[in-house]
C-alpha cells in the first residue's frame, strides 16, 4: 500500500507537470499566427525592425539575419546591439550574447534608456542559464531606480524560489497587488498587473502546489487575455521547466509559419 501511494504521488506530480505545458504552450499557435499576419503587413520594415518583429515571434534565425543587416546599416548602435544580444540568448548562444552586452558595457555615452535596457539584458540572460543569484543583482540594481516595478519585482520573486529561498520572495512577492478593475490593467506603472498572479504562481509551483499554480495563470488568460498572459508565461515555463519535469521534455507545437524576410 505504502509503495502504491508513493507512486500515485509521482505519478500526480507528472501530471500537474504535464498540465502545466498543455496550459502554457495551447495558445502558441494562436499567437504565432497573429504575428505571421504582421510580419507580411510590415514586409517593408527596416532590417532592424524585422529583427524585432522575428524575435517577438518567435523566428530567431530569421531575426539574427535581419539584426546583423541592421548592423551593417548602423554599426555601433545600441539598440541594435542589445537586440542582438537577446536573440542570441534566444538562440542559447549565450557567450556571444555576452560578449555583445560586455562590448556594449565598456561604450561611453550610453544613455540612461540604452543603460536600463543593457542591464536588464545582462539579467535575463543570467536567468536564462540559471545563475539566478547573478541575475538578481542586475535586476536588483535596476529596481534601486524603478522602486516598484512589477516586472522586476516578479523575476526577483523567480530567482529566489529557484534558489528556495522563500522567504525573501515572499517578501517580493507582498509588494505586488491583484486585478483591480478601478486602473487600467495594462499599465505597468501600477503593481496590478499580471505580476501578481506569476509570482503566486512561482511561490505555488516552488512548493509543489502545481494545481493552485495553474489556477493562478488560468486567472491571467481570463482577466488579461491570451496575448498578454503569453508574455509571462515564456519566462515562467523556462524558470521550471526543468530537465528533470515532464514539461521540459514537452515538444512546443509546430506552427508550420515561415519568418519574415529582412529588407534587402
Amino acid at each position: 500500500m505504502r509503495k502504491n501511494s508513493i507512486r500515485m504521488s509521482r505519478d500526480s506530480s507528472s501530471f500537474g507537470w504535464l498540465a502545466l505545458a498543455l496550459l502554457l504552450l495551447s495558445p502558441t499557435v494562436s499567437l504565432r499566427a497573429q504575428d505571421d499576419a504582421t510580419q507580411v503587413v510590415d514586409s517593408d520594415a527596416s532590417p532592424y525592425h524585422q529583427a524585432l518583429l522575428n524575435y517577438k515571434s518567435g523566428h530567431y534565425d530569421a531575426a539574427l539575419t535581419a539584426i546583423n543587416a541592421a548592423e551593417q546599416a548602423k554599426p555601433g548602435d545600441p539598440a541594435t546591439e542589445i537586440l542582438k544580444a537577446r536573440i542570441l540568448t534566444e538562440q542559447h548562444d549565450f557567450a556571444s550574447a555576452a560578449k555583445v552586452l560586455e562590448h556594449l558595457n565598456s561604450k561611453p555615452g550610453l544613455t540612461p534608456v540604452q543603460d536600463e535596457a543593457r542591464t536588464l539584458a545582462f539579467g535575463d540572460l543570467m536567468l536564462r542559464q540559471r545563475r539566478f543569484d547573478e541575475a538578481a543583482k542586475f535586476y536588483e540594481s535596476l529596481l534601486a531606480n524603478k522602486p516598484g516595478d512589477p516586472d522586476l519585482i516578479l523575476k526577483l520573486v523567480y530567482t529566489r524560489v529557484s534558489t528556495s529561498d522563500f522567504i525573501t520572495a515572499g517578501k517580493y512577492a507582498s509588494q505586488l497587488k491583484p486585478f483591480d478593475p478601478a486602473l487600467d490593467p495594462l499599465d505597468a506603472k501600477h503593481p496590478g498587473n499580471p505580476s501578481y498572479y506569476f509570482a503566486k504562481a512561482a511561490l505555488a509551483q516552488a512548493t509543489g502546489k502545481s494545481q493552485e499554480a495553474e489556477n493562478d495563470i488560468q486567472t491571467v488568460r481570463t482577466l488579461y487575455g491570451i496575448t498578454i498572459a503569453n508574455r509571462y508565461l515564456k519566462t515562467f515555463y523556462e524558470v521550471f521547466a526543468t530537465e528533470q519535469s515532464p514539461a521540459a521534455r514537452a515538444e512546443p507545437p509546430d506552427t508550420n509559419t515561415a519568418p519574415a524576410s529582412p529588407k534587402p
